[in-house]
């Protein structure tokens, strides 16, 4: 899953989720189910402010493994099959999302 907006018009948002393809030590190439070719995404700086005047910087890739992702998260996809896992007092949690048009969640 992508945490950061990249290219907002191509649909590489904060929130998409894909494959990754291939590894590479600058480069990985992922599959997102929304873009039809494989898409390479770089490292990404972040700056971080440790105290006045003193900042630290961090590269790293912006995606996280999602095995399994919240109903928050996938809200507004459409699923072609889905594994969802009710604990107690979640009903009026997955009650709206369950019951729309084609199951959407």
């Amino acid at each position: 899953m992508l945490r950061c907006n990249i290219y907002v018009t191509g649909g590489l948002v904060n929130g998409a989720i894909g494959t990754v393809i291939v590894l590479m030590l600058h480069i990985i190439s992922i599959k997102f189910d929304h873009i039809d070719v494989p898409c390479d995404i770089e490292w990404v700086t972040s700056r971080f402010m440790l105290s006045k005047n003193l900042y630290t910087h961090r590269k790293q890739f912006p995606f996280i493994l999602s095995y399994a992702i919240t109903i928050h998260n996938c809200q507004g996809l459409s699923l072609e099959t889905a594994i969802i896992y009710l604990s107690t007092d979640v009903f009026g949690d997955v009650s709206n999302p369950c019951t729309n048009e084609n199951n959407r969640l």
